[in-house]
């Protein structure tokens, strides 16, 4: 069957690629029209079984479930074997069980097999998983699958779901069009359940008085499966133009949560040790080896305390007569102390510990149990908690990821949350703790879903069928992802967008069907970040965007000199607040770039979550200037440290504040132990203006006040240096009490200076940056105590530039200007036109101080005018002179009366300057001049005018 020019197979598979247990569904579709999912029973290897000869040969099963483990036979050259015998041996050889791997997708490597298994990644063993049921679906069906839906948590995050992509690809199932197009095999669990519930409800399979579609539902899943928690909210309606479909929307998913029934089992397995100790506590060497030996002891422990586990849930179900393959729409509610305990009493547990030699036997009654569990059910937490979801420090509990998911539908609603169903699904929804849990948070009841061990593959299935009918407008926004380039032709490019996909799809639905699933817009359940070299990350795809995406082109960042490959971190924020890289956007360059280069990246990521980053490198800040484009190679895995990084964050980017001082303190240390003619030095200076340049353009100064007032106190004269020149620029965000204790850090520096004590070049270079610091921070009285320095050559500069930031000693600066101007003193006239410049400036709110105007004005003018001054290294003592003399004759304010004679000399030298420098030079100063001149004339600037003075007088 041809459907958008791709061969589709006319079966319809769905899989549910799980924690504990894995399964597989297909569609049959009835005479009538309905669309049944059917599980596949898949057969699998239960046991030894003694052959002729002494040899032995697998017996084998056919069951709904299989479990999601896998043996690496060690006799067989570490052969694969899936199901059943696997999961027997991971008691015995625990090192060559993978169980439980779905918790492990998107890291590198696979934590506890040994490192001579062959599979080495997560993904090459769910692709064993995977194969094995394609393999025997094949049989069943005598056709080879290709195409299929696999199943994976809602709050999967991009590496998670490339890694289960890549698994996919392995078992041979189709992830790409013939057009290179990315297909959407992955289908979250929550919208399986919930499209596995639809369809059921469609065919009256469910009766409507468990759950009444009839009128628009807010609907919360609730998956608690063997290694993840996923908890959605769905809003199912039906189209007015077709009330027969129903159009399931996502509203909110939670971030990223590992708890499941293997946490459960866990925490049970932790205390069935303890009490093992405790067994053997008068042998104190057994206990010695118990310890020793506590990490073979332990996966024992976990299947004794998934027994118990499974022991206690079905007492408590069988107790109240609630089977495990229905739902119930009675409202009855039951307790266990009403029954009679001796009738359900617990068995003993326990048994032999392979390989240790010593038994295990312990009882346990159901309040110990619950004890155990209870921190897992975040008793406390209340609905209403989800306004304060941030301030939450127990996060490790099953309520906290829903506070998540209501507060984020609190945000995209803009009211307060509304559910008219919970679904609970997978193994560990079922258990009876959690049940009542749910029941006491929201108030109602709970609706456990059909074979819920299955609904989720069930679902899937359901999802190929329609994915199929809908083929062609589900491929559209792919095929738009795969080949737009966004930096050909920015203005060109035709975002893709969810609502345009939904909006075809509409018109699709109701020219194909008369009754069936629509499918609504896809979210992304936590924001995207792009790390850089000084720790800074910046949001690359925004928490709750609406999927296909495609963000805007993000500018500004710095590749440094020489380089030629790009790695940069794809990180998100785990719910303690701590970045964790899951994947790399990798590139090599053409060639590296001397003086380095600026990086414009764009991110577009489809509705299965895979992402595609595609970067453009210029020569320019704006990113006009286009030298090359990429395609990244998104490479998964999780990062210790991203010290490799070589791209700097673009300016106002939030830093790491410990990272960012910490690497600036170790450089500052690094340069002291080097002797001045060293050559490692110079790289070492380059690493310091890199850390202190991203410093001092974060976007989150204040943050940096109370650790760099701490630093100053360190006695290395290098980094107290650069922290003076990074407060500065900061210390207007900074509040008025940081600011003083600024000014006195700088006036302890200045200490010994005070009194004519003068050390080291490099320590009065510090000197000097505190007396530059100090204009920004200090008061009128602290910068007149520089009065009796000012003249010396260690303090002469900095103290020009700040008596004229702050309008102070302006007749002293018009001195010293004036001398210079007189007698040609070429080295000091910049910095005392500068200087001139600031002193001159006039504002609404400060005027200047009283001095001889025409005086300043002809020596600006003879400055400018001056054959001397006619060379490329005094270009900018002319172009200071130039902006002080436009600062000296501002006439904006009123307040300056001078001379018509004054205003037209001025005027004069401003507008000759091109026919006595020339255009080559005239290039460079029109600017100034031109600012200098509206300033003259009175004129208003422009927001472009007002930047440049400021800059040019910073």
């Amino acid at each position: 069957m041809a459907i958008n020019y791709q061969e589709h197979s006319d079966l319809c598979v769905g899989i549910d690629l799980g924690t504990t247990n894995s399964a597989l569904a297909v569609i049959n579709k009835k005479l009538n029209g309905d669309i049944i999912s059917k599980i596949v029973e898949v057969e699998r290897p239960t046991d030894l079984m003694s052959g002729v000869n002494s040899s032995c040969r697998m017996s084998s099963q056919k069951k709904t479930l299989l479990p999601s483990c896998v043996y690496y036979d060690e006799q067989r050259g570490f052969e694969p074997i899936v199901g059943d015998y696997a999961k027997m041996q991971y008691s015995y050889r625990p090192n060559l069980v993978a169980k439980s791997i779905k918790s492990q997708m998107g890291q590198a490597q696979t934590v506890g097999l040994s490192p001579e298994v062959p599979d080495k990644t997560p993904a090459e063993v769910s692709s064993r998983i995977l194969k094995h049921m394609l393999r025997e679906a094949s049989r069943i069906y005598r056709q080879k699958i290709t195409d299929a839906v696999i199943t994976v948590p809602a709050n999967f995050d991009i590496a998670m779901s490339q890694a289960t992509r890549d698994a996919a690809a392995m078992a041979g199932i189709k992830i790409k069009n013939a057009d290179g197009s990315e297909r959407p095999i992955l289908l979250s669990e929550p919208n399986a359940v919930i499209y596995d519930l639809i369809n059921q409800v469609q065919n009256g399979e469910i009766s409507h008085h468990i759950i009444d579609l009839e009128s628009e539902k807010n609907v919360l899943v609730f998956d608690l499966g063997g290694g993840t928690l996923d908890i959605t909210m769905h809003k199912i309606k039906r189209r007015e133009d077709c009330p027969e479909v129903l159009k399931v929307e996502e509203i909110a998913t939670n971030r990223y949560t590992k708890l499941g029934g293997d946490d459960f089992d866990e925490a049970i397995a932790k205390v069935m040790y303890d009490h093992y100790l405790k067994q053997y506590a008068s042998h104190s060497s057994v206990v010695a080896k118990l310890k020793m030996e506590k990490d073979s002891i332990m996966p024992h422990m976990r299947s004794y305390a998934e027994t118990l586990k499974l022991k206690v849930s079905e007492y408590y179900r069988d107790s109240v007569n609630v089977s495990d393959n229905s739902l119930s729409d009675s409202g009855d509610t039951y307790d266990w102390d009403d029954l009679d305990q001796e009738e359900y009493s617990l068995p003993p547990v326990g048994g032999p510990i392979h390989g240790i030699g010593y038994s295990y036997d312990d009882n346990f009654t159901k309040e110990e149990v619950e004890d155990i569990l209870r921190p897992l059910m975040g008793e406390g937490l209340s609905f209403d908690d989800y306004k304060r979801v941030d301030n939450i420090a127990n996060t490790y509990n099953i309520i906290y990821p829903v506070l998540d998911v209501l507060r984020k539908a609190a945000e995209k609603l803009q009211t307060v949350p509304r559910v008219d169903a919970v679904i609970v699904n997978g193994g560990m929804s079922k258990f009876y703790m959690v049940i009542q849990r749910l029941r006491e948070f929201f108030g109602l009841e709970p609706i456990v879903a059909l074979d819920s061990d299955l609904a989720v593959a069930r679902g899937a299935a359901v999802y190929h069928y329609y994915l199929h009918l809908y083929d062609e407008i589900m491929q559209e926004d792919m095929r738009l992802l795969n080949n737009t380039n966004v930096f050909a032709n920015e203005s060109k490019v035709q975002k893709p967008v969810a609502s345009r996909n939904m909006d075809a799809m509409g018109t699709s639905i109701i020219n194909k069907v008369n009754k069936g699933i629509e499918f609504g817009r896809k979210t992304l359940n936590e924001t995207l970040y792009l790390g850089t070299r000084n720790n800074a990350v910046q949001p690359l795809v925004p928490g709750g965007a609406e999927l296909p995406y495609q963000s805007e082109i993000i500018r500004g960042l710095y590749l440094m000199p020489n380089l030629k490959e790009i790695a940069i971190p794809v990180k998100r924020k785990a719910l303690n607040g701590q970045e964790l890289t899951i994947a790399r956007a990798m590139v090599s360059l053409k060639r590296g770039y001397e003086k380095g280069a600026y990086v414009s990246i764009c991110v577009q990521m489809d509705i299965s979550k895979i992402i595609k980053v595609q970067m453009a490198i210029s020569s320019d800040l704006e990113g006009k200037n286009i030298l090359e484009t990429h395609n990244a190679e998104i490479v998964i895995g999780s990062y210790e440290a991203d010290n490799k990084n070589k791209m700097t964050a673009p300016v106002g980017s939030k830093l790491n504040v410990c990272n960012e001082l910490h690497s600036l303190q170790q450089k500052c240390h690094q340069l002291s132990q080097y002797r001045k003619n060293d050559i490692r030095r110079n790289t070492v200076f380059k690493d310091i203006k890199v850390i202190k340049d991203g410093i001092m353009s974060a976007g989150n100064k204040d943050e940096f006040a109370e650790p760099i007032l701490k630093m100053l106190n360190n006695n290395n004269s290098y980094l107290r240096l650069n922290l003076f020149v990074i407060a500065r620029k900061h210390c207007e965000a900074w509040s008025q009490s940081q600011r003083e204790a600024l000014a006195r850090k700088c006036m302890e520096q200045l200490n010994r200076a005070f009194f004519g004590l003068y050390d080291n070049s490099q320590d009065n270079m510090v000197n000097s940056e505190a007396v530059y610091t100090l204009a920004y921070c200090g008061s009128d009285e602290d910068l007149m105590k520089l009065d009796h320095i000012k003249e010396h050559n260690v303090f002469y500069k900095a103290c020009m530039y700040a008596y004229g930031k702050r309008h102070l000693n302006t007749k002293w600066i018009v001195q010293k200007f004036l001398t210079d101007a007189r007698f040609n003193n070429i080295a000091s006239l910049q910095d005392t036109a500068y200087s001139l410049g600031m002193a001159m400036r006039r504002s609404e709110s400060m005027a200047v101080e009283p001095v001889n105007m025409e005086e300043i004005i002809c020596g600006l003018c003879d400055v400018i005018a001056n054959n001397a001054y006619i060379e490329e290294r005094y270009i900018n003592t002319v172009i200071c002179s130039i902006i002080a003399l436009g600062c000296a004759c501002d006439q904006r304010f009123g307040d300056n009366m001078l001379s018509k004679t004054m205003i037209n000399k001025a005027r004069h030298t401003l507008e000759t300057l091109e026919s006595k420098y020339g255009s080559y030079f005239y290039t460079r100063m029109s600017r100034s001049a031109g600012v200098s001149l509206k300033m003259l004339d009175g004129m208003t600037l422009s927001a472009e005018d007002e930047k440049f003075l400021l800059e040019k007088l910073a």
